[in-house]
């Protein structure tokens, strides 16, 4: 399972230090947040200096109908890439001429870039998969191949494919739904995979068994049809995705990059503070704040600390804080630890190491005696366990057992 960074506001030199030591696969780029000039520089700069690691640009085309609201925040979407993105109403993409047309415009905006493979173009389904946005994303699908294969383009084409966690739920809607992007005579070389919650702060929007199940047997059934899963702002889920088939997870700095949302678009409603800073503890499959590390740190319970070497990056001597620009680059570490750990080649035995963790974690909280913030509770065991049993239902394979 590949580990990619997902791009965004103040990227800094994040990137090019997990690139550097061997934390990230490669790069996700953003363009709300980066303009096509420093764009072209970064990936000019990666395949020079890390010439294997893997360079995307995702086009956020999702964003398309708030192009038209003023107060969108679309940073550099508006200016720098409305050659591809422009304003667009639903009842425009329901005519194929016109989902071609930005198929193939944004396309070509990728071809003369250093990426090593293109991402077409797509809209969130943002309800439910049988309504007229899931028969507009299908044909962005089908249309993203037929387009790539004019162009002469070696490289692969990546068809987007954003779904909100709404339309997971209904699982007859799920299948019949793979079925039908599964089956297509022209199919993309794989998908560019994102599940939308309400806002990135919603954590159970995504901690829901049958959110996760429903993605976990997307990844599964794209899999079996021989397409490549890149599965955006996954973060902790990314190994049990991993289990299921996907080819690579994502994640971010903060929470609007560890979670997809629209939400990250729509129009400020206010400043915000900092987020407090955390560590993402392998044996919890879970983040808590630094302060909790170190009253943890204290009692010396054990299965906490990762034990890797960016632990450093935490010190006791400073009750645990790290610095703000070097806290990515420690859940980097910890996903990728955790992908090493959880997902062997094996499906079956990738499944049964994952139920495993999610028993370990639940035994490991056992022994805290502190109460902890809300975001670094045990809330999301049950969803993960649960996720993964139905999961196994809507795949007929065998329920995974610790």
């Amino acid at each position: 399972m590949k580990l990619f960074a997902q791009h965004g506001a103040q990227a800094g030199e994040k990137v090019a230090e997990g690139l550097s030591q061997e934390l990230l696969d490669g790069v996700v780029f953003s363009p709300r947040d980066i303009g096509v000039d420093v764009l072209r520089s970064k990936l000019a700069d990666m395949a020079e200096n890390w010439p294997s690691a893997e360079r995307l640009f995702d086009p956020q085309y999702y964003a398309v109908f708030l192009t038209e609201n003023q107060e969108a925040r679309l940073g550099y979407l508006a200016d720098d890439y409305s050659v591809y993105l422009q304003q667009r109403r639903r009842g425009q993409l329901e005519r194929e001429a016109n989902v071609r047309k930005d198929v193939r415009a944004t396309l070509e905006f990728q071809q003369p870039l250093s990426v090593t493979a293109l991402i077409a173009p797509g809209i969130l389904i943002p309800r439910s998969l049988n309504s007229v946005e899931t028969v507009i994303a299908k044909n962005f699908i089908r249309v993203a191949a037929e387009e790539h294969a004019e162009l002469k383009d070696p490289r692969k084409v990546f068809a987007t494919l954003a779904v909100s966690r709404e339309a997971l739920v209904d699982k007859q809607e799920l299948i019949e739904f793979v079925n039908e992007i599964t089956a297509l005579e022209t199919p993309p070389h794989g998908f560019y995979l994102l599940v939308a919650a309400r806002n990135t702060e919603a954590r159970s929007d995504i901690y829901h068994a049958d959110v996760i199940a429903g993605w976990m047997f997307l990844n599964h059934v794209l899999k079996l049809n021989g397409f490549e899963v890149i599965n955006g702002y996954s973060d902790i889920l990314t190994p049990f995705l991993g289990a299921a088939g996907g080819t690579a997870g994502c994640l971010g700095w903060w929470s609007n990059l560890r979670a997809f949302s629209l939400d990250r678009f729509a129009p400020s409603v206010g400043g915000g503070r900092l987020p407090i800073q955390r560590y993402l503890s392998v044996g919890l499959l879970n983040r808590i704040t630094y302060f909790e590390l170190n009253a943890v740190r204290s009692l010396r319970l054990p299965g906490i600390l990762n034990g890797l070497p960016l632990d450093e990056l935490y010190p006791t001597d400073d009750g645990s804080s790290p610095e703000r620009a070097k806290e990515v680059l420690q859940s980097w570490e910890a996903v990728r630890e955790l992908n090493r750990q959880l997902v062997p080649s094996d499906l079956n035995e990738s499944l049964r190491r994952c139920a495993k963790a999610v028993t370990m974690a639940s035994r490991i909280y056992d022994t805290i005696p502190l109460p902890l913030d809300g975001k670094s509770n045990r809330e999301h065991l049950d969803p993960l366990r649960e996720g993964m049993q139905l999961f196994a239902r809507l795949a007929e394979i065998q329920p995974p057992a610790d």
